[in-house]
This record gives C-alpha cells, structure tokens and sequence, in this order.
C-alpha cells in the first residue's frame, strides 16, 4: 500500500512532496502515543497518578488532534489539483485517524485512576502492565514498519493481534468469576483490559496497510494472511 502512495505522491523526488509531509505528522503521533503509554504504564489502576499526569494527557491529545488537522489540510491541498488522487488521500486519513483513536485510548487507560476507589489486587495490575509492555514493544515495531515500509515486519504484527488478545482472555475471566471484587473494581479492571485491546487494534491496523491492497486494510481474514505471505517469500 505504501509504495501506491509513494508513487502517487512522489516520494523520494522531494522532501515536500506529500507522503513525506504526511509521514512525518503521522510518525509524530505514534510517537506521542509511545510516550503517554509509558508514562501511564507504572500509574496503572493507581489511584494516586497524579493531576499533573492527566494534565500532560490531555496536552498530547490536543497535540494529536491538530496533527491529524495538519495532515487533513495536507491531503485536501493535495486532492485540489489531483483529484485522481482521492480514494489514496482517503486511506491516509483512515491510517491517521487510528494514531489518534490509539492515543484517545491511551488516555482513557490513564483516566480509568480517577475512577479507582478501593485498590485493585497486585495480580490483576501486573497482568495488566505485562500486557501493556507487549503493547508498548508492538508499538515501536509498527512505528518502524511503516516508516521502512517492511511488509514482512508488518504481517507478523497483523498475524500477531488476535493470539495476543487471546492470550488476556483468561485473566478478563477470572475478573467476571472473582467475588472478591466489588463491582467498581471488576468495572475499571475490566475496561483497563479492553482499552490495552483496542490500542493494539489500531496497531494492527496500521501494520495492515503496509502489507495489505486497500481494499483489505484493517481486516485480517486468514486468506488474506496467506496470499500476503505467499507474495512475499516466493
């Protein structure tokens, strides 16, 4: 998919030209993401993280937020004098547009402290923060993906989503089984699990438009799986 853009927009013939500027913005985001998520990842279902914590939250959401603005602005300048162009412009909305949903999710994950009343018991906190440090590393690989445009890379980290989801399903049921939860904590518990679900939903989203044809980004159907993997070790 990237190498449709790169010939589209003329990557590499200028450091103007549109990929580039677009890329740029978006790594950017990644990289504001990477960093409230490690910033968050000690504070996990902590009550006392801190107002300052949330404060620099909600800036890096905000800073997100004109980010995919400046990219936006970019692509309709762009689709002013190449409207052929449109369906290409549209799919790069749709990859930006998971960076910012992936740090509204990281957000949330750190606003679920202000919810916690009565402490939530070690094991479920450390499970949480194993799967966040997964999170955290698969983060940084689709950061490098896209930016080195490295299919194989980027299809292991598609294959990947679903057996690291899978992998926290045993502990999401414990939470539904434990009586000794009051229901706050199975509440805040529980959606902490989700939220590390989602981001890594949104990740795999954008690895699949490195490996994936545009009409089968952000799906990871077996066959699709398997025809990319034919393709790229013949």
């Amino acid at each position: 998919m990237l190498e449709v853009l790169r010939a589209l927009f003329g990557y590499g013939r200028s450091q103007y030209s549109l990929v580039a500027q677009a890329t740029r913005q978006f790594l950017e985001m990644l990289d504001l993401g990477q960093s409230l998520l490690e910033k968050t990842q000690p504070h996990l279902l902590d009550r006392n993280a801190g107002d300052h914590l949330l404060k620099e939250a909600r800036d890096i959401d905000k800073s997100t937020n004109r980010l995919v603005r400046t990219v936006r602005k970019i692509l309709i300048a762009h689709l002013a004098f190449n409207k052929q162009d449109a369906s290409a412009c549209l799919i790069l909305m749709s990859v930006v547009k998971d960076a910012e949903r992936l740090v509204d999710e990281c957000r949330s994950l750190l606003q679920l402290t202000t919810l916690v009343e009565d402490p939530v018991p070690e094991e479920y906190r450390k499970a949480l923060s194993g799967h966040c440090s997964a999170v955290i590393d698969v983060l940084v690989d689709t950061r490098t993906a896209f930016a080195e445009n490295d299919e194989v890379k980027a299809l292991e980290l598609v294959e990947t989503e679903k057996p690291f989801i899978d992998s926290m399903k045993p502990v999401r049921d414990k939470i539904l089984d434990d009586n000794n939860l009051n229901p706050r904590q199975a509440v805040v518990t529980s959606r902490a699990f989700h939220i590390i679900q989602r981001i890594r939903a949104h990740l795999g989203n954008i690895a699949s438009t490195v490996v994936f044809p545009v009409h089968q980004i952000d799906f990871t159907r077996q066959k699709f799986v398997n025809a990319a993997r034919q393709r790229l070790h013949k």
